[in-house]
């Protein structure tokens, strides 16, 4: 896993931004996304919050700060940050379970 940093990151969102890759969300708990690469090869990254520390990791060969991981991170901020505004099922109705009585 290597640690997201937005200095160390800076050739990999260029990189991004020339290739224009396209991002497919594998599963959106797990934070795993498909990356079509440059040369139109598939490849796996995945996102983890650890003690506060931002972590990714690519099966690509440059096994570095690709431009893989540069693309699915802005789908994954997305998707991450839409899944906070809405809750899921089982948050609406723990909520509501919470809640039992309230009227408005």
């Amino acid at each position: 896993m290597l640690k997201l940093e937005r200095d160390k990151m800076a050739n990999a969102i260029r990189r991004a931004k020339d290739v224009h890759p396209k991002v497919r969300v594998i599963n959106a708990d797990a934070r795993t996304y498909a990356v079509t690469g440059s040369k139109g090869n598939s490849y796996t990254v995945k996102f983890v919050v650890v003690n506060g520390d931002k972590l990714a990791e690519c099966d690509c060969p440059a096994r570095g700060l690709c431009f893989h991981i540069a693309s699915a991170a802005v789908v994954n901020i997305a998707v991450q940050s839409q899944r906070q505004q809405n809750p899921t099922p089982a948050e609406s109705q723990a909520f509501l379970s919470r809640n039992v009585g309230w009227s408005l």
